[in-house]
């Protein structure tokens, strides 16, 4: 019994040292405007505001139109290192950017529609923060 206690006793406290080890959500990207493209030759420009990540589908067949603000929530993983995603709840969209703003490399995930699967990495062609 006792070797049971101790066991989730250590079980408990690595779990918590674990969890606090997580950075917390951040708005640091607010006022930051990102162009690239993925590898599947799609191209986009999104801008993260307080009120939420505003896009616009630079190689789709209204590049001028801006899609959102829908809000989002992000993790500042590392110095250089994001973790952003939203839904896009009236059209099923659910979206995941890992964006490093040093070596301006993204990775984007999302399902699309509710069905379809997007998973690529992007070339970064321009960052602007505020």
């Amino acid at each position: 019994m006792k070797s049971q206690l101790t066991l989730l006793l250590i079980f408990a406290l690595s779990v918590q040292t674990n969890a606090a080890d997580l950075s917390p959500l951040t708005q640091d990207l607010n006022g930051t405007t990102i162009t690239y493209r993925y590898t599947s030759g799609r191209s986009y420009n999104v801008k993260f505001e307080k009120q939420g990540i505003s896009y616009r589908y630079l190689t789709g067949s209204k590049p001028k139109k801006w899609w959102g603000p829908f809000p989002y929530k992000a993790y500042k993983v590392t110095q250089y290192n994001y973790l952003a995603a939203w839904h896009e709840k009236n059209y099923g969209d659910y979206v995941t950017l890992l964006i490093n703003v040093k070596t301006k490399l993204l990775y984007g995930s999302a399902i699309l529609s509710g069905k379809e699967t997007h998973f690529h990495g992007a070339k970064i062609s321009q960052i602007t923060q505020q």
